[in-house]
């Protein structure tokens, strides 16, 4: 009987699910992705091999989706004799609650919905997650992986507002950071990749997704990043704003916008959304070619912005190692990657065009005069959890057991 562990991530867009093995060799996957208009598409493959590509009509939430995947592990795991020894689940926002992989109870459940409000595209559906897993698998080991955990040492320099301390009585009004999981992976992936420990790196993580940060990595710990208190803050994103004058919401506030309205526009409606009405970056590159000026206006902006923090994150770690590109649109959208690095040559980053449009796994794309190394990285959260679970129970003691 072949003993798994499961790895649940519910995101703003998609439901990502991976087993693994207690050698941390992936043994089936499965993906159900409802950015699409009208429909679900969910792929992968099962605990056999064979490939999965579904596709479901409209009428599907998050928590119909989840329970059709969920549903789907339940029959494979019967199906093959397998057992599940833990169920691991990313939750974005851990505020100065959760610093480290945390065992799911009650409490614990209770301590992360205080925690929605925070991370409103994320938080509410991880629980989802959480509540469903535990109604299918009763009897396993559950888990919490947070995306904060990884800033929770951010230098105060960085963490502090500008504000008094004493405004909240709830979660402190400090920078949390997220993206952590795909931060450590991208960290450990590039020490593999550069041939070189971990703690002597120099990074500037780039995660370009539906939701996109920066991070600034010294000696291989966190000491900057672009997201804040939510995932709000930093870059735009696919209908969330990033960095914004807070004049402009209290002005709005004033003129009678109601919060949930705000709300809603910070965090739906703003971004690419709300510069070309659409999120999809894949449709957006498709419309600026076709001669598109407000998808091309969008992509512009996206990059600029991109560049702005990669500079700010040069002038703060001094040498960079490498510049990292992860996250769905940062391993697949060569124009972006292009045009975020195009004209950083004097702050040491050139591209090489060829390997930049032709990289399908994980690679260097910097020409050989680059004093820095630009990376694409696989973004693997999954296997990162899945490893933090198995050193809390005693399996495995360092990164060297993870899939190259």
């Amino acid at each position: 009987m072949s003993l798994l562990l499961l790895v649940v991530n519910v995101g703003s867009t998609s439901v990502k699910t991976q087993a693994f093995d207690v050698g941390l060799q992936t043994k089936a996957l499965l993906a159900a992705d409802y950015g699409h208009a009208g429909s679900v598409v969910m792929d992968g493959h099962d605990l056999h091999g064979r490939p999965i590509a579904e596709r479901f009509g409209q009428g599907m939430d998050v928590a119909a989706v989840l329970a059709l995947v969920l549903g789907r592990w339940q029959q494979w795991l019967q199906a093959s004799g397998s057992a599940l020894i833990a169920v691991g689940h990313r939750i974005v926002h851990g505020a100065d609650w959760f610093d480290a992989l945390t065992p799911i109870s009650p409490d614990v459940l209770q301590r992360l919905a205080g925690l929605d409000h925070y991370a409103p595209l994320h938080n509410p559906f991880n629980r989802l997650g959480v509540e469903q897993s535990l109604d299918r698998f009763p009897d396993v080991a559950q888990f919490a992986l947070f995306d904060t955990a990884f800033h929770r040492n951010l230098p105060d320099v960085a963490k502090r507002y500008a504000i008094p301390e004493w405004l909240s009585s709830v979660v402190a009004f400090y920078r949390y950071g997220f993206h952590g999981l795909s931060c450590h992976h991208s960290l450990m992936a590039a020490a593999r990749l550069l041939a070189t420990e971990p703690t002597k790196l120099n990074l500037i993580v780039l995660h370009l997704g539906g939701g996109n940060s920066v991070t600034a990595i010294r000696e291989g710990r966190s000491v900057d990043t672009s997201m804040g208190f939510s995932p709000t803050e930093g870059l735009m994103m696919a209908g969330r704003c990033g960095d914004i004058d807070p004049m402009i919401l209290l002005t709005l506030l004033r003129q009678g916008m109601p919060l949930d309205k705000l709300d809603d526009v910070l965090n739906h409606q703003s971004g690419l959304q709300g510069i070309c009405g659409d999120g999809d970056m894949r449709s957006i590159l498709q419309r600026s070619g076709q001669g598109d000026h407000q998808a091309a206006l969008a992509i512009e902006m996206f990059c600029y912005r991109i560049k702005k923090y990669i500079g700010a994150y040069c002038a703060i770690l001094g040498e960079v190692s490498a510049l990292v590109f992860t996250g769905g649109i940062g391993e697949h959208a060569a124009e972006i990657r292009q045009g975020v690095v195009e004209g950083l040559e004097p702050l040491g980053f050139a591209l090489n065009d060829v390997a930049n449009k032709n990289i399908k796994q994980n690679g260097d794309i910097s020409d050989a005069a680059s004093r820095s190394r630009i990376l694409v990285i696989h973004a693997e959260e999954e296997r990162v959890c899945a490893r933090q679970m198995l050193t809390f129970l005693g399996q495995v003691s360092d990164d060297k057991n993870e899939e190259a």
